[in-house]
């Protein structure tokens, strides 16, 4: 400690306020608040308080101190945000707080367009009605903006570019537009007052899916799929299906209403893949105007509950600049937050239920973003060779393979699994493989028997090849490793083949369990567990997440196709190798209605053709 920060720590007083430090350049490196500025700031100082090591390195570059007395805690709070935010120091949780928010126009114009915009209307209404056009917000996310935008694409029509539709009726003009977007018939010239009429009516429909209307959209959108499955019309049923979905994703404000009453910031974490995510729904008036996730990294190794405290705090200071009186439901007690910041730990539904949807959304973004991190890891030779010696393995082929096996099914109905491969640090799509579990019954859940056809099939597959991947990776806790060695024990006590047998004893596996990430040895108790931000944990997580995504996918489409085969098993006259015939060359059972009567006549007689034509599947 310097003179000079002897001589200042005998001048702070023992007020409420902010204290700044700076480092030797003049930057300020770090904001903080305390009721006592004398007691908080000789904290850092006198060798009694137990700092970790991130402060403890910061007090080193600490060359001058200065603090601002203020009247009370909230004004010390809001002092200390604004520093914050303006001078954003390297040690400080930084939090952005989208005070800007998003808003959807429809535009005023003669053919209204949809935009989004951060110029916010006059006044505070939840919808706004002005000369220059109608908006709805505010938003809290650009994200989410662009998603409801997204959605309105897929489900309405609309335009959004600035051209002039009836200049000389030539170019991209309206009723062009119109007809791309099957609302004009073929032959049929409108005139402009008809294809104005026609737009309008259309932006009504969307003015009305803004104001939150979502479940009367959602419902005929269930109707007609409804409508597609009884015609066989399976692909538009698919896609009326998803329609659903992404609107079923902004219809929480329709869960919400009169569930929670007044006005509240409901903030779930989550702490994943060395990350802290934090996930805030705004509602106002009962309904939810927006929601966004915030990554936040620990400058200062804060304890979860004092980022969230940190946090909170900050969006309090917000809401205090915005003459806003908002209260707080958190997932846990916050014992030293300000007692002005009212704050709510709830037990029973509604709250609870949404304060669960927070912290699912808080997951599944954390997750987004670490798939994301993993795509971009360049990895390499080295990073393979690495993690070998960590495991105590050793070096097999002269270019490096490690695999991985995972198994897939939907509640139990066609069961498939998948192999990934990483060859010398990179994913080898064309040695991936996937695989249909024969030997499990269907509609029976049991990863352990599927597992132990997939490892049975290897072996006898090297049994064949003679080639031993450099690793195995078993996605699933110690009890899926046990299984696999037991399945492997049982392959070697009915081989006969003692060259084989020698073989085996190089096989090198390892299992990675998702909560913590810990890597299990066969024989080994303990657990091994990898730096978090380990070149060496991002292969493993990388090739096990490539091997759940290839077997989602295959049991995805394997699904798909089974329901189109089922299609063809209803008809009469379908007997299995003519359903074969129809699969193997068109695969998509809708894809009929596309060919020429020549053509399936290649394949069909009259009578099955006349049948495909009387349910609808062949156009007469």
């Amino acid at each position: 400690m310097t003179e000079h920060i002897e001589n200042t720590l005998k001048t702070i007083p023992k007020k409420p306020g902010i204290y700044k430090y700076f480092d030797k350049k003049w930057e300020i490196i770090y904001v903080g608040k305390s009721v006592n500025l004398f007691s908080r700031v000789h904290s850092y100082f006198n060798g009694k308080s137990k700092l970790n090591f991130a402060k403890k390195k910061m007090v080193t570059q600490i060359e001058n101190i200065e603090t601002i007395i203020v009247e009370n805690e909230t004004e010390s709070l809001l002092l200390e945000t604004s520093l914050i935010k303006e001078y954003k120091p390297k040690y400080n949780i930084l939090m952005k707080d989208d005070k800007n928010h998003m808003y959807i126009k429809i535009t005023g114009d003669f053919y209204p367009k949809i935009v989004k915009t951060r110029l916010s209307p006059s006044n505070t209404s939840v919808i706004r009605g002005r000369k220059n056009g109608t908006y709805f917000g505010p938003y809290i996310s650009t994200g989410h903006v662009n998603n409801i935008l997204h959605i309105i694409k897929k489900y309405f029509w609309y335009w959004c570019y600035n051209i002039n539709f009836f200049k000389e009726w030539s170019g991209y003009n309206l009723d062009k537009y119109l007809f791309k977007n099957n609302t004009a018939e073929k032959n049929n010239i409108l005139t402009q007052e008809e294809i104005q009429a026609e737009y309008l009516s259309q932006i009504e429909q969307i003015k009305y899916f803004l104001r939150g209307n979502y479940r009367e959209v959602i419902e005929n959108l269930q109707e007609k799929m409804l409508n597609f499955a009884k015609n066989m019309q399976f692909e538009e049923a698919q896609k009326t299906k998803e329609q659903i979905e992404s609107l079923q994703s902004l219809d929480i404000s329709q869960n919400v209403r009169d569930k929670i009453l007044w006005n509240y910031d409901i903030v779930h974490f989550i702490e994943k893949f060395e990350h802290f995510y934090i996930w805030l729904l705004e509602i106002r008036d009962s309904k939810i105007i927006g929601y966004n996730t915030y990554e936040v990294k620990a400058q200062l190794e804060e304890t979860p509950t004092e980022i969230l405290q940190n946090f909170i705090e900050q969006r309090f200071a917000l809401h205090q600049t915005n003459n806003e009186k908002i209260s707080f439901i958190s997932p846990q007690e916050i014992p030293d937050i300000y007692s002005e910041i009212s704050v709510e730990i709830p037990k029973i539904w509604p709250k609870k239920d949404i304060l669960m949807m927070a912290y699912k959304n808080a997951y599944e973004h954390a997750y987004k973003k670490h798939l994301d991190s993993l795509s971009t890891k360049w990895f390499t030779k080295a990073t393979m060779q690495n993690l070998l010696k960590i495991l105590d393995y050793k070096e097999i082929n002269k270019s490096l393979i490690f695999e991985c096996n995972d198994i897939s099914h939907y509640s139990g109905s066609h069961t498939v699994a998948s192999r990934s491969i990483i060859e010398n640090g990179k994913s080898n799509t064309s040695k991936y493989k996937k695989f249909k579990i024969k030997t499990l019954e269907e509609n029976k859940i049991d990863d352990f028997w599927s597992m132990r056809e997939v490892m049975t099939r290897r072996l006898k597959e090297i049994e064949k090849t003679w080639v031993l991947p450099d690793l195995i990776i078993i996605d699933g806790w110690k009890w899926q490793l046990w299984s696999v060695m037991e399945i492997i024990d049982n392959f070697k006590k009915s081989s006969q083949n003692d060259e084989f047998l020698e073989l085996l004893k190089d096989l090198q596996i390892v299992s990675i369990a998702k909560q913590e990430e810990e890597l299990f040895l066969p024989g080994e108790s303990e657990s091994i567990l990898l730096e978090k931000d380990s070149l060496e944990l991002r292969l493993t997580q990388k090739i096990r997440d490539e091997a759940h995504r290839f077997a989602i996918t295959f049991n995805r489409d394997k699904r798909l196709k089974a329901m189109k085969k089922n299609i063809l098993e209803s008809l009469p006259g379908f007997w299995p190798v003519t359903r074969k015939k129809i699969l193997n060359k068109y695969w998509n059972v809708d894809k009929l209605a596309e060919i020429s009567i020549n053509e399936i006549s290649e394949i069909l007689n009259k009578n099955q053709i006349q049948t495909l034509q009387d349910h609808g599947l062949f156009p007469d």
